[in-house]
């Protein structure tokens, strides 16, 4: 899985998995993180946030399987 570059409070660069970007966006931990398109700024611009711990609905992702 590719990791994403993202800069945190501190004015600190790193390179993160998907999952721990998510963790980082939630606990408010970075400034900004980079997409194909550009740099993104939580809080500022759209970013999708989930809390599955409180999700009680039917799991609507694909699920990759290996035949």
């Amino acid at each position: 899985m590719k990791e994403v570059p993202v800069v945190y409070q501190d004015g600190m660069m790193d390179m993160v998995a998907p999952k721990v970007l998510q963790d980082l966006i939630e606990c408010d931990t970075i400034v900004k993180f980079q997409r194909s398109d550009g740099w993104v700024y939580p809080g500022i611009d759209p970013v999708r946030r989930f809390d599955h711990r409180t999700y009680q609905g039917p799991e609507r992702r694909i699920i990759q399987t290996i035949y």
